[in-house]
């Protein structure tokens, strides 16, 4: 294989060897032999058929090898009957590089020169190979060529041709010993290269599992986090719902908000973790960031309380509406952890102050949010290893902190196209400031979005009753979902596993299946496969799946094995009675619908 180094060491590297020596060679002493019966006599052409042979006989002594099931004994085989082709070759060349001498007179001798170099050069490659097959390959052709040079009826210190045939010889030899030292260097350095490429191979692969089992457990910590989640923000939803006192509301209000918060957050911590290979998406939508940092704000209202810090807003822009399209989830959570990380620096009696300006360019705005802190300083030198992950500082080792979250506020920041840094506070245009403390700002521009307002909500008509199966093993999420469809026109049915959501359907028709994905005794996705297995032709139930798990390659195989679509947990409660209505819709425009029960 031109270009790549044969290690003849290794029974591969020897077959290589030995083929492309013989392939070669049938080519030059095929031409040889027919130059040899049109010019000298027959027994000459016969030598030269012998030595085509040989090479011949090379050639398939290296195949039968590349084909033996035993590499050991092929390896073995081989390196003899090379050796033995190899004598057999140099003196038949040589033999015949005599018979040419004899044969004619200073052409004849040039020729025989000619064959004789030829021969010494290709046992010559041999060098890498034994020191024995290349001694007695070498001998045989040096010494015919200084023969054939030899002027016999001259003095012999008059044999100028002699001596230079001597001088070429040694020079083949110095030059294929440096040629050994090289091929061994180089052999060596190929093993190394093999080596490291198999250990990096294996430490790659071993990543790869890695990053995967970590993929894989956070997959389950989603589910294991968004199934009480669903439960709690489901019971708080309902509660909103109750005649309860302003300080009731409040509370629930407080509860809704958090958990919509660690919804967020959660979303944007697995998907930064469940990125591979640096690619990643972002979700622009709509979002009023003025109203993000108060119910940010609120939430952590109570922890700054609790530790004696005062937390406060600095609208820069009151009058400058907020209103963008960006990703939510990378900017809260850029928000809350700068937040974090400074309650987390600030002792009892100190401040946090969050800002929000902004400036209008045509229809982008450049949003700029500030949050400062009366905590210790960050020297400038410790400023560009701030935002490395697990890179301590001072200030990161006195709050006993691995610095990731502010890499992930660095990274929502690169995703988005903005920037993020650090400074003193007395650098801030805010009216606060202090001879300590550190002020980190995050900046994006985002496109202006103007929120439509909310039509007016249709008159009410009976939409008739949908037959729901909703399979969930959680008691909590059931006793969820039965207290937001208290009120109605749903009929709603049960069933705790995928088996008993097949034999449900199996019994009796519905409008409409919620189908849980991680369920015992058959799965959501097992469940779905085989009711799409069963259904009569162009009966088609519509399925879809209430599930923790809403990556997007677990979207795509849920809808590949037969779901219509997917609601994700915590429950969007609007989502949910977005698509009962649209369930009752299709069976009054099919003329399908069931008289709606009283309520």
């Amino acid at each position: 294989m031109p270009g790549r180094i044969a290690d003849v060491t290794q029974l591969e590297g020897y077959i290589q060897y030995s083929r492309q020596v013989a392939l070669t060679r049938l080519v030059l002493v095929a031409c040889f032999v027919v130059l040899l019966a049109f010019f000298t006599p027959s027994r000459m052409a016969m030598l030269g058929v012998l030595e085509f042979v040989l090479y011949l006989a090379l050639f398939a002594a290296a195949e039968i090898a590349a084909r033996d099931p035993d590499p050991g004994k092929a390896f073995k085989r081989l390196r003899w009957q090379s050796d033995v082709l190899m004598v057999l070759l140099v003196v038949n060349a040589c033999w015949l590089a005599v018979q040419i001498r004899l044969y004619g007179g200073p052409i004849a001798q040039v020729e025989t020169g000619l064959l004789a170099i030829c021969v010494l050069l290709f046992v010559a490659l041999r060098v890498h190979i034994t020191p024995i097959s290349y001694v007695i390959g070498v001998v045989p052709p040096a010494l015919t060529l200084i023969w054939s040079a030899i002027d016999w009826t001259a003095p012999l210190a008059f044999n100028h041709y002699a001596l230079a045939m001597v001088l070429f010889v040694a020079a083949v030899l110095m030059v294929t010993s440096r040629q050994q030292a090289t091929d061994r260097t180089l052999t060596q350095a190929l093993r190394d290269l093999t080596r490291k490429n198999a250990a990096l191979t294996e430490a790659i692969d071993e990543a790869k599992a890695a990053s995967r089992a970590k993929t894989d457990i956070l997959a389950v910590a989603s589910h294991e986090i968004r199934t009480p989640l669903n439960a709690v923000l489901g019971f708080a939803q309902i509660l909103r719902d109750k005649d309860l006192t302003p300080d009731q509301a409040e509370l629930i209000g407080g509860v809704l908000e958090g958990g919509e918060q660690l919804t967020r957050l959660l979303d944007g911590i697995l998907d930064l973790a469940h990125v591979e290979g640096g690619q990643t998406r972002l979700n622009p939508v709509p979002v009023d960031l003025r109203a993000m940092i108060h119910a940010v704000m609120r939430v952590w209202g109570a922890h700054a309380r609790g530790i004696g810090v005062a937390f406060t807003f600095d609208d820069a822009d009151p009058t400058l509406s907020f209103h963008v399209r960006a990703d939510a989830v990378r900017v809260e959570q850029t928000l809350i952890n700068l937040i974090s990380h400074a309650m987390g620096a600030v002792s009892a009696g100190g401040w946090v102050a969050v800002r929000l300006a902004g400036t209008l360019k045509g229809e982008t705005l450049s949003v700029l949010i500030e949050v400062s802190d009366t905590g210790p300083a960050v020297p400038p030198e410790d400023r560009p290893r701030l935002f490395e992950a697990f890179d301590q500082t001072a200030r990161g080792r006195q709050q006993g902190s691995s610095g990731l979250s502010l890499a992930i506020c660095a990274r929502n920041m690169a995703l988005m196209g903005g920037a993020l840094g650090i400074e003193a506070p007395a650098a801030s245009v805010t009216s606060r400031a202090a001879p300590d403390g550190a002020l980190f700002w995050f900046a994006f521009d985002a496109p202006v979005h103007t929120p439509h307002l909310a039509a007016p909500p249709p008159p009410r008509r009976d939409l008739g009753q949908v037959r729901l199966l909703a399979a969930e093993d959680n008691s909590a999420n059931r006793r969820v979902l039965a207290l937001l469809l208290k009120d109605t026109p749903v009929s709603l049915t049960f069933a705790e596993d995928g088996a008993q959501a097949l034999d449900a359907w199996r019994a009796q028709p519905f409008d409409l299946i919620l189908m849980d994905v991680n369920m015992p005794v058959l799965s959501g996705l097992e469940a779905v496969r085989e009711i799409r297995r069963s259904e009569p032709p162009g009966a088609r139930t519509p399925i879809w799946m209430l599930t923790a798990n809403v990556f997007d390659d677990d979207i795509a195989r849920y809808l590949q094995t037969g779901a219509d679509g997917v609601l994700r947990k915590p429950i969007d409660v609007p989502a949910l009675f977005t698509l009962l209505a649209q369930i009752a819709e299709s069976r009054v425009a099919e003329g399908l619908a069931d008289p709606a029960p009283d309520a």
